[in-house]
């Protein structure tokens, strides 16, 4: 290839760019220095600005998104406890778990937390005390120290006259479900059904070895639980099982089933698009080569932007990149009417509106990006970077390549040429249908509905949330998304913030706004243990004397316990780690306080201080939706606005309404078609918006420079259409409702900006200079 002429030259240079970032990557790939994400978690926006906050709620959700709960039913006790044994071993030998570790730690715990019992008192003997009603505490001694289900011993009552250890224990246990016992180990829940049988259900917690958003691990620990699952349904013990895991393993195989079956039937049908317009494959080939150029560059530059790639940024993207084949349709359609002509005779006059067209999509994405919305960001810039090496590779690959025959689908599709004939010549009819489509859109859009909750990203299956349910309501694993996390400058004042905020939580939870809520200062709180310790030695010498006389107590004994309160040993975070709960102490600064039953979320957050956050994912997270799509919508409205002064400065004021009205009445449209439909609209439908936007006006300019050709150019604009429709429209299919939301909204809205463009827009068409090049 002699370098003679212009595109000789580009073609050059651009095949040289090419290799150079080939090269780079492939060197980048060969030291594992490129970084692709999948954690679907890194597409939302940060739940806070503060940093510390961030990195606390970071171990939370790893903490808590770790945990799987695994739940075992059966009528037989025996073979119950026979199946658990099995279990726990059949999990120690996958070498995908953790060390299991069963209750009897707690009751280990229980056991041994006696010698570090000063200071530590339940709720009602802590508020006696404050309010100095000491006979009153004296009082409830005396009732439980006469139980007849008490049981007592001298050294006990030496050790501790009261009796305030057993009464702190009985207030801990009546916190939690009162039919959840302890057996063999593990929490079992016995239940009579209505034939009168009686079912046990006993749980295990097991602790991932890796990240739930792992896939490969995703796809182990589905194949390990559905062989063991089985494998007891052999021996008629059901298992169920719920966590993060679970629903990240099933949104990971729902996504992959999808992709599987969309992707099959946008290629299937694809393929018979081009044969329909082109009889040839090529098509196929030649778009090939350009949305890969395109992918190359864009994961390129992305990856130097922002230091990774997500996973979701490669399949949107990459998807995005193959809007290129509009202009490669318009070529190859208008090329097949000069084929003895030189390619780039032909292109030359086409490229002011081939590089309108590419102009119009990018700055479309161009907005899209200025959202907050980290995904869209990260999806813009691939788009956009991928979009133009795509534009450069097919108008340097295609004018080189023969022309293609696509009279046969030009005859077919002759009826959109008369379709033109009957509507755009005739102003009362243009103007009748912009009329009908404004009052459909006024209807539509009075019912307009958004839906910003955050779980639409990800589908759920029916018997995974089934079991979830049932899980969580058994054993009371059902605490909220939403808790509190205590940090502080030291662990003194850590623990002091944490005691003020119990205390607030329990008055909330008298009040009723407040179900539960489980925090380590519940039992372990050197800051409210010596509090008691003042609180136990502030006692009258006169009252214990009385009691224990009324008690025939020793009274040396009595005085003695009071006298030694001082040097008794206290509970210390050394011991408190065998409690369960301690996994809600993250470092000696900061604490995490669970909540469950939240009815009035206002009074939890007037709770916030400098050193209490709430921390409200899920709430959160939709809020920020919401937010995001308000701004979406902005940017949307900016983005047209945007693109009609672009095309008044290149085309004259005049041709702004024109070329915008068939692409704004499209997404008037689509949005009113969707409400009467019940469609509830989320920030994906926004993006999608970004989409039509930049497809529209490129049809509306396509026709405009049509007026010799306006039949060839309808039936190449019908064929990108459909193009478009395969890539995007199918995900209207999707069972997850942000896909299905943005695919629903592409669908309608790239037919309707055809239909409009393709009756609404007058043409002056450029002369094809027959000079070779």
């Amino acid at each position: 290839m002699r370098c003679s002429n212009w595109q000789n030259k580009a073609s050059w240079i651009w095949l040289m760019v090419i290799t150079v970032v080939t090269i780079i990557m492939a060197v980048m790939w060969w030291q594992k220095n490129i970084h692709i994400q999948s954690n679907i978690f890194k597409l939302l926006p940060e739940i806070s600005e503060n940093q510390a906050v961030l990195n606390s709620y970071a171990r939370v959700n790893a903490q808590l998104n770790n945990q799987v709960f695994v739940m075992l039913q059966s009528t037989d006790e025996q073979q119950l406890n026979r199946a658990i044994q099995q279990f726990v071993k059949t999990a120690q030998q996958s070498n995908l778990w953790q060390p299991i570790k069963s209750n009897t730690s707690l009751e280990h715990f229980t056991r041994q937390l006696f010698q570090y019992r000063t200071g530590l008192l339940s709720q009602q003997s802590r508020q006696l005390l404050q309010e100095q009603h000491y006979q009153a505490v004296l009082d409830q001694s005396m009732l439980q120290l006469l139980s007849p289900i008490m049981p007592l011993s001298a050294q006990m009552l030496k050790q501790d006259p009261l009796l305030l250890f057993p009464q702190f224990l009985m207030e801990k246990s009546q916190t939690g479900n009162a039919e959840i016992t302890l057996e063999q180990g593990w929490a079992t829940v016995h239940q009579v059904q209505d034939n009168g049988t009686e079912k046990i259900f006993r749980l295990v917690v097991l602790q991932t070895l890796q990240s739930p958003y792992h896939v490969d691990y995703q796809e182990k620990t589905s194949q390990w639980f559905t062989q063991v699952t089985q494998q007891f349904q052999q021996q008629n013990i059901a298992l169920s099982w719920t966590g993060t895991l679970a629903f990240a393993s099933y949104g990971t195989q729902s996504a992959q089933q999808e992709i599987s079956t969309i992707g099959l039937g946008s290629s299937l049908g694809l393929v018979l698009l081009v044969l329909f317009g082109f009889r040839s494959l090529r098509p196929l080939l030649t778009e090939f080569i350009a949305v890969s150029t395109g992918s190359l560059m864009a994961f390129a530059v992305t990856h130097w932007i922002f230091g990774e790639i997500h996973l979701m940024t490669l399949v949107f993207g990459a998807s995005l990149i193959g809007v290129c084949v509009d202009f490669s349709f318009y070529f190859m359609a208008m090329q097949s009417q000069y084929r003895n002509k030189n390619g780039f005779a032909i292109l030359t006059p086409l490229l002011p509106s081939l590089f309108m067209g590419l102009m119009t999509t990018i700055i479309a994405y161009l907005f899209l990006s200025f959202t907050p919305f980290p995904a869209f960001r990260q999806i813009s810039v691939f788009s956009m970077v991928g979009l133009l090496a795509a534009w450069i590779t097919s108008i340097l690959l295609l004018p080189r390549l023969p022309a293609l025959n696509a009279e046969p689908a030009l005859k077919r599709m002759h009826f959109l040429g008369q379709l033109r004939n009957q509507i755009v010549p005739y102003a009362k009819r243009r103007y009748l249908m912009i009329g009908l489509v404004i009052v459909i859109s006024a209807i539509g859009l009075s019912q307009l509905k958004f839906n910003d909750d955050i779980h639409n990203l990800q589908s759920v299956d029916a018997g995974l949330k089934h079991n979830d349910q049932q899980i969580r309501q058994l054993f009371t694993q059902s605490q909220d998304n939403d808790y509190f996390i205590v940090s502080a400058s030291s662990a003194a004042l850590t623990e002091q913030a944490e005691a003020r905020l119990l205390t607030q939580l329990q008055s909330l939870q008298q009040q009723g706004q407040l179900g539960q809520f489980q925090a380590a200062g519940q039992w372990f709180n050197t800051v409210i243990q010596h509090q008691n310790i003042k609180l136990l030695q502030s006692i009258p010498q006169s009252d214990l004397l009385h009691y224990a006389q009324t008690m025939d107590l020793n009274v040396n004994d009595v005085l003695n316990w009071q006298s030694s309160l001082a040097q008794a040993p206290l509970l210390t975070w050394q011991q408190f780690k065998a409690h369960p709960l301690s996994q809600l102490v993250l470092s000696e600064t900061e604490r995490v306080v669970l909540l469950n039953g939240i009815h009035d979320r206002q009074a939890l957050q007037a709770l916030q201080t400098s050193q209490v956050h709430f921390i409200q994912p899920v709430y959160t997270l939709s809020e920020q939706f919401s937010l995001h799509r308000i701004q979406a919508q902005w940017l949307l409205l900016g983005a047209i606005l945007s693109l009609g002064v672009i095309l008044g400065v290149l085309y004259g004021k005049a041709s702004i309404l024109p070329l915008m009205l068939p692409v704004s009445l499209a997404l008037c449209l689509t949005f009113a078609i969707q409400a009467l439909l019940g469609v509830e609209l989320n920030l994906f439908s926004i993006m999608g918006c970004f989409l039509i936007l930049g497809i529209g006006v490129d049809y509306a300019i396509f026709y405009r420079h049509a007026k010799q050709h306006s039949h060839l150019v309808a039936m190449a604009l019908f064929l990108c259409m459909m193009s478009t429709l395969l890539g995007f429209g199918l995900l209207a299919l999707s069972h997850t409702y942000a896909i299905f939301c943005f695919g629903i909204t592409v669908l309608c809205g790239v037919i309707f900006s055809f239909v409009f463009a393709t009756c609404l827009t007058q043409t002056e068409d450029p002369q094809i200079n027959d000079t070779q090049p």
